[in-house]
C-alpha cells in the first residue's frame, strides 16, 4: 500500500514537473511574441469581401420597379442578390396584387429580406402601408430594371461613387444596353417638354436604355412622387426639377432571362407605357414634348376634344397659375384665324388684324402667347359678302360659324367640339370714323378711318395677313401710349 502512494506520488511530481516546464515555455515565446513582433496582420481577401457586403446591406435597399406583371424574371433577379448579398433588403413594388404569382415565397427563410408591396388602394390599409418608404431604411435605393444579373464589384462602385458625390444618382448599364445620356427642360410657363440628346456626355437629367440607378434615400423623400409609373421617366422628371443629376459610370451589370419575346407581348408592354405616360402628362399639364431629333409630339387637345382650359371669366385659369395659353390650343388659334382670313378675303372682304392678334403680329410675328381667341376686324357693309356669315353653321373644314346672341359680332370656332376661336369685330364708317357695330368689348373703340385706307400687310402665324398702315399708332390708341413697350414689358397685365 505505502508503495503505491510512493507511486502515486512521484506521478504527481512529474505532472507538476511538466505542467510548470509547459507553462515556463508558453510564458517566454508569449513574451517574444510581444517584445519582437512580425509583419501585421492582413485580412484575408474573403473576409474583407464579407465586411464590404455587409456594409452594403445594411447601407442599400434594392427595388424592383421596373417590370410586366404578366410576364417577368423578377423571380430570378432577386435569387441573384440575395445569392450575392443574403442580408440584404429588397423591395419588389407592384401596381395591384402580383398576378399570376412570383415563383418564389417571400416567407421563405433564405429571403426573409425580401418584401413584395402591392400599391392597390384597398380601404383595409392605411396610408402607412401604401406608402414605399415605410419598407426602405436605408441611406441609399438601388432601382433594378426587370431580367437584371448583380455585379458585386459593379454594385460597389456604384456604391462608392454615390458616396463621393451623394448629390447625384448614379447610373449603370445592364446587358448590351447602350446608355443615352439626355438633357431635359420643363418649360412650365409653355406646358412643354424639351429633351437633349448629349452623345459624349456622363452627366445627365435623364438617362435612356435599361439600366440599373442608385440614389440616395433623402433625396427621393424630398420628391412629390417618385415611385409612378412610367419609371424611371417619372423619376427622371422630378429629378430634373429638383436639379438632381444623374453620372453615368462603366461597368454592366448582368442580363437575365428575356422577357417580352412575342410581338403580342411587345405591343401589350408598349400600349401600358402609352397610357401610363399619358396620365402623367395630363397630371403634370405637358402639352407637347420635342424629342431628341427635334419631333414634336402634342397630347393636348385635338380637333374633335375640347379644348384645355375652362370658360374665361375675366382673367383666364391659366394665367392665374403663371402659365401661356395651352401650345395646342394656341397651334388651332392659329389654323383657325388663318382659316378666317382666307375666307374673308376670298369673298372680297375688307378685313385687317385687331388689337390683340395685331400686336401679337409686331411682337412676335405670331400669336399674342397667353391670349384665349383671335381678333378680326372687318367693313360692316361687307358682312353680306361673307357667306358663312350669312348662313353660320359649320363649313366644309368643320369650322363653325356663329353670331354672338349679344351684340352685332361673329365667332368662328375651331370645331363643334373644341371651342378655341377667332372674333370677327365689324366696324361701322361715320364721318371718317370707324364705329364698333352696335357690340362692346374690352380694348376696343372706334379709330379714325385713315388707319385702314390702304391696308397694310404684316407677317403673322407664318402667313401674310391684312393690318392698319400705322400698327403701333392704331395700338396705342387702342391700349394706351407705347402699347408695344408695354407688352414686352409687363405682359399679360397688360389685357388681364
Amino acid at each position: 500500500m505505502f508503495y503505491r502512494v510512493l507511486k502515486c506520488r512521484l506521478m504527481f511530481k512529474f505532472y507538476i514537473l511538466a505542467a510548470i516546464v509547459i507553462l515556463i515555455y508558453c510564458l517566454y515565446f508569449h513574451s517574444h511574441y510581444k517584445l519582437y513582433p512580425i509583419a501585421p496582420v492582413t485580412i484575408p481577401p474573403g473576409l474583407a469581401h464579407s465586411h464590404n457586403s455587409r456594409h452594403l446591406s445594411k447601407s442599400v435597399t434594392i427595388v424592383f420597379r421596373q417590370f410586366e406583371d404578366f410576364e417577368n424574371d423578377i423571380a430570378e433577379c432577386v435569387q441573384s442578390f440575395v445569392a450575392a448579398y443574403p442580408n440584404i433588403a429588397i423591395v419588389v413594388l407592384c401596381e395591384r396584387t402580383q398576378y399570376p404569382p412570383f415563383q418564389f415565397s417571400a416567407t421563405n427563410q433564405t429571403l426573409k429580406n425580401v418584401r413584395i408591396v402591392s400599391l392597390e388602394l384597398k380601404l383595409d390599409k392605411s396610408p402607412h402601408d401604401l406608402d414605399p418608404f415605410t419598407y426602405i431604411t436605408t441611406e441609399y435605393v438601388l432601382f433594378v430594371p426587370d431580367s437584371t444579373r448583380v455585379s458585386r464589384r459593379v454594385l460597389q462602385q456604384m456604391y462608392l461613387a454615390a458616396t463621393t458625390y451623394p448629390a447625384q444618382a448614379i447610373a449603370v448599364a445592364t446587358g448590351n444596353a447602350h446608355l443615352i445620356c439626355q438633357h431635359v427642360t420643363w418649360n412650365y410657363a409653355d406646358w412643354t417638354l424639351l429633351y437633349h440628346k448629349d452623345a459624349s456626355g456622363k452627366l445627365c437629367d435623364a438617362v435612356h436604355g435599361q439600366h440599373v440607378l442608385m440614389v440616395k434615400n433623402s433625396i427621393l423623400q424630398t420628391l412629390p412622387q417618385p415611385f409612378i409609373f412610367p419609371f424611371p421617366e417619372s423619376l427622371y422628371l422630378q429629378l430634373t426639377v429638383k436639379k438632381i443629376k444623374v453620372q453615368i459610370i462603366e461597368g454592366k451589370f448582368g442580363a437575365g432571362r428575356s422577357v417580352l419575346k412575342t410581338p403580342a407581348l411587345k405591343q401589350k408592354s408598349s400600349r401600358r407605357n402609352k397610357d401610363y405616360r399619358l396620365s402623367l402628362y395630363k397630371d403634370l399639364g405637358v402639352k407637347a414634348v420635342v424629342r431628341e431629333d427635334g419631333r414634336m409630339q402634342w397630347y393636348g387637345c385635338k380637333k374633335e376634344t375640347q379644348r384645355c382650359f375652362p370658360p374665361v371669366q375675366g382673367t383666364p385659369s391659366y394665367v392665374l397659375s403663371g402659365r401661356n395659353t395651352p401650345p395646342c390650343c394656341r397651334r388651332n388659334i392659329r389654323r383657325a384665324v388663318t382659316h378666317v382670313l382666307r375666307v374673308l378675303t376670298q369673298a372680297g372682304a375688307r378685313c385687317w388684324l385687331e388689337t390683340t392678334s395685331l400686336l401679337g403680329a409686331i411682337v412676335s410675328s405670331d400669336l399674342l402667347p397667353y391670349v384665349e381667341y383671335a381678333e378680326i376686324g372687318i367693313h360692316s357693309g361687307d358682312v353680306s359678302r361673307v357667306l358663312w356669315l350669312q348662313r353660320g353653321g359649320a363649313d366644309n373644314d368643320g369650322y363653325v360659324w356663329e353670331r354672338a346672341t349679344k351684340g352685332h359680332y361673329y365667332r368662328v370656332a375651331y370645331s363643334a367640339t373644341n371651342r378655341v376661336y377667332v372674333l370677327i369685330l365689324p366696324f361701322a364708317a361715320r364721318n371718317g370714323t370707324m364705329w364698333p357695330a352696335d357690340w362692346v368689348m374690352a380694348h376696343q373703340r372706334e379709330f379714325h378711318e385713315r388707319h385702314l385706307h390702304p391696308l397694310a400687310q404684316i407677317q403673322f402665324a407664318g402667313h401674310q395677313a391684312p393690318a392698319p398702315n400705322d400698327a403701333r399708332a392704331f395700338l396705342d390708341h387702342k391700349l394706351g401710349p407705347n402699347a408695344v413697350e408695354k407688352c414686352e414689358k409687363i405682359g399679360p397685365k397688360l389685357l388681364y
